[in-house]
């Protein structure tokens, strides 16, 4: 699966904590800092995200391990999704901010997903994110633990990335290229896997706190 494809799981991206269980759409932008911008980028995304949400959107922001900025927007349905976009139009908050990044940009849009969180059917992709909160002072130990986890997910056929927002919860974004590829996946046993979990379960270093499925529209 390309890389890409990992890339927009936070999707669901994520689809981070802050966004509604009921959501039904969801849309991702993921952001490439320019050299020594990242906190720029961050600083950004807090602006824009305090603007959206007071026109409607629920708003959530998180970092790749790779230092790429995801921001995800959800919407109750379509409706709020294209009433967001009319308010945003006459919103002279957005004109401005969007003047201000625009005189002094500090990341590249790479990719723009809209995702519809759905029950299973149609083709695909299908994402779905664990979202992770770690023990008092353990989110390093969290994040490692993760990592080892994709190795032995990815042996099984997932695609994975592992991605950290602004509260610091951990998402943990798995995707396969269509909803009989999920299933494949469920349904077939990973005694590693097992195994690994088995050995978390003796020391827990995190709580799971949601989880997320959706199908890319």
């Amino acid at each position: 699966m390309k890389a890409i494809t990992t890339a927009v799981l936070l999707f669901v991206s994520s689809l981070v904590v802050s966004l509604s269980a009921a959501a039904q759409v969801l849309e991702v932008n993921i952001w490439k800092p320019l050299v020594g911008k990242g906190p720029q980028t961050y600083q950004y995304a807090m602006e824009a995200k305090a603007i959206q949400e007071k026109l409607g959107a629920t708003v959530s922001v998180a970092s790749a391990l790779d230092g790429r900025m995801h921001f995800a927007l959800s919407f109750e349905d379509w409706s709020s999704w294209a009433a967001f976009g009319s308010k945003m139009d006459a919103s002279k908050d957005w004109a401005a901010f969007l003047n201000k990044i625009n005189t002094d940009p500090s990341a590249e849009l790479e990719s723009n997903y809209l995702l519809n969180v759905a029950s299973p059917g149609g083709d695909g992709p299908v994402y779905q994110v664990f979202v992770w909160e770690a023990n008092p002072g353990r989110v390093s130990e969290l994040i490692e633990n993760t990592l080892e986890a994709k190795v032995i997910h990815e042996k099984g056929g997932a695609s994975v990335g592992v991605y950290v927002d602004q509260l610091n919860h951990v998402h943990y974004g798995m995707s396969f290229p269509s909803w009989e590829a999920w299933a494949k996946f469920q349904d077939t046993p990973n005694p590693e896997f097992q195994n690994w979990m088995s050995e978390q379960n003796q020391n827990p270093i995190a709580q799971l706190i949601k989880v997320y499925t959706a199908s890319e529209r």
